[in-house]
């Protein structure tokens, strides 16, 4: 086995770094937006509005059940998965790695950096602990993942989110 890098490049977030972070510090913030989306297709609507892309949350992501700090979910046609924090420092950056099943070792960090009131720079990297096949296998789908989702997390509408309970 060995640890294998990926970083995303480096995105730009139209919002104040109180919110992103206030936001991705907690599973339970996040899971409420999934069983609202999942419940409510005009939240489904506003969140797919704000993002430009069509997403059904029911048909993706199932059993989800979190607190602050860990989450787990069943991603349909992958299984079981989860995550959990592992260092939290505010404003500045979140580290976490697997919580409960997962096929190999991995950390995952969020780096933010706020450049003004309302910019931030977010990047993306995963250290995962991979043999030599699982590297040769997974490693550009990891790439293109991990980029893809920055971008993602470039179109979260974080300012409407703060007070989400």
């Amino acid at each position: 086995m060995s640890t294998t890098k990926i970083v995303s490049d480096i995105k730009i977030i139209p919002s104040n770094v109180n919110n992103i972070y206030s936001f991705l510090s907690d599973f339970r913030k996040i899971a409420k937006v999934f069983e609202l989306a999942s419940e409510n297709p005009e939240v489904q609507a506003k969140i797919e509005e704000q993002t430009n892309k069509k997403m059904n949350f029911k048909d993706q992501i199932e059993h989800w059940e979190a607190t602050e700090d860990n989450c787990s979910f069943v991603i349909k046609g992958f299984g079981e998965a989860g995550l959990q924090f592992v260092e939290k420092e505010e404003n500045k950056s979140l580290k976490l790695t697997g919580y409960g099943r997962s096929p190999f070792e991995f950390y995952f960090w969020i780096q933010l950096i706020e450049e003004g009131a309302n910019e931030t720079k977010i990047r993306l990297t995963v250290h995962a602990e991979l043999n030599a096949m699982m590297k040769m296998m997974l490693k550009k789908k990891l790439e293109k993942g991990i980029d893809q989702l920055a971008e993602g997390m470039t179109q979260i509408p974080y300012q409407n989110l703060e007070n989400i309970e």
